[in-house]
């Protein structure tokens, strides 16, 4: 097949963020199909181009070809220029979508829901199907974060929802939540898919040497404490705030033991080191954005990972990519998301599921388990096989494959 994949933030194992998207085409361009990746520059402009274009840049990535359109976007813009940024990617993507080579199916990513333009015009234009993943529920999620709150801008997002829903071949759905929202549209169960972010094995079950966790120990003083770590975006979502509240809860409670490591980058994070400057807190650290492809090095020193969300309701059906890779370098988990990863860590004893609005239970919690080191590794140990057997990165690019050839088949 020649698929058209569109994510307008693409990233490789060199960048910050997420790589399903990357992950699943190398997957793709291996079994023999040809992929050519249709983004924004944001996360690959630190390459070298192979080409270069007035409004794209041309790259060459593992097999993939990556066309990465000229187009900014940062966490700390203001709401309106991220709306921009979003209208301005949909319109090149249309124009340039429409100038490429034409492909056997189009896949497209959310977020955000403006991606989707694009693959329905080229739909139409091309007479080529496609399949539209669901990262997050939009407008849905938004809306219930108070980002969009125009009742015209809303009457016209939930539409276009829709429709797009109604166009695709089929939908990817990243959550059983996220699943039952599609449906919950009137769309035929049938055409929703569930396949979650993976675990991606080959990268965090990898051994890391003591040396570099020495050196990791070292530079942030962490000799004989017990480590926890956020890893990902510091966004409004995410309510970071729970655990700095956490840490004052355990200055309180006299601990010193106890030191959270929150990696990333966001909008929220000047706010979030306000509140350890005003505290005086010694037992929160901000390394600053670290590529994914460093992030194992830091998991090894952890003793547990925490994953944070806000407590609205739409949250609880986020697929977050820092959960999976927890799961795969085999290190138990701390959640406060009443969804369905808490059911994951509780099914399968994993992990921890504590209150998102009240920051003394997770206090309470790590001074109960800081000296239970046998219990988390085994919790750890029982990670990592989930992920082997149910997540891992692999088996879950077979069932997009699977997908892609399910949609171009009945077209």
């Amino acid at each position: 097949m020649k698929i058209l994949y569109i994510h307008q933030y693409f990233s490789a194992r060199n960048g910050t963020t997420g790589t399903r998207s990357y992950e699943f085409s190398k997957y793709l361009v291996k079994r023999g199909h040809a992929v050519t990746m249709l983004t924004s520059n944001v996360f690959v402009k630190s390459l070298r181009p192979e080409k270069t274009h007035m409004l794209y840049d041309e790259y060459e990535i593992d097999g993939i070809r990556v066309v990465a359109i000229k187009n900014d976007y940062s966490n700390y813009m203001s709401y309106f220029k991220r709306i921009w940024s979003f209208l301005k990617f949909m319109v090149l993507a249309i124009y340039v979508g429409l100038k490429l080579e034409k492909h056997d199916i189009v896949y497209a990513t959310s977020t955000p829901l403006t991606v989707a333009l694009p693959a329905l015009i080229i739909k139409k234009i091309k007479r080529v199907p496609f399949v539209f993943e669901v990262r997050d529920l939009w407008p849905e999620a938004p809306i219930q974060i108070g980002a969009i709150k125009s009742p015209f801008l809303i009457k016209i997002l939930r539409a276009f929802e829709k429709k797009t829903y109604r166009e695709a071949g089929n939908i990817v759905a990243l959550s059983p939540g996220m699943q039952e929202g599609v449906i919950s549209t009137g769309i035929n169960p049938n055409k929703v898919r569930m396949i979650p972010n993976c675990s991606d094995i080959d990268l965090f079950g990898r051994e890391i040497n003591e040396k570099d966790k020495q050196v990791l120990i070292d530079k942030y003083q962490l000799h004989g404490k017990f480590v926890v770590i956020h890893g990902g975006s510091m966004g409004v979502a995410n309510g970071l705030d729970y655990i700095i509240k956490a840490a004052i809860e355990l200055k309180k409670l006299g601990d010193h033991d106890v030191v959270f490591i929150l990696t990333g980058d966001g909008k929220t994070k000047p706010y979030l080191e306000q509140m350890c400057k005003e505290n005086n807190l010694d037992n929160v650290i901000f390394t600053g954005a670290v590529p994914r492809q460093e992030m194992p090095n830091l998991l090894a020193i952890s003793d547990i990972t925490i994953t944070s969300f806000k407590n609205i309701p739409i949250l609880t059906t986020n697929s977050p990519n820092k959960f999976f890779d927890s799961l795969a370098a085999s290190k138990p988990v701390i959640v406060n998301s009443n969804g369905w990863t808490r059911k994951i860590v509780e099914d399968y004893s994993i992990g921890y599921y504590v209150d998102p609005d009240h920051p003394i239970q997770l206090a309470q919690l790590l001074l109960k388990i800081k000296d239970k080191r046998d219990v988390l590794k085994e919790m750890g140990k029982r990670a990592r096989k989930l992920a082997e057997e149910k997540f891992e990165r692999i088996k879950l690019a077979k069932q997009v494959e699977q997908v892609l050839i399910d949609t171009l088949n009945k077209k």
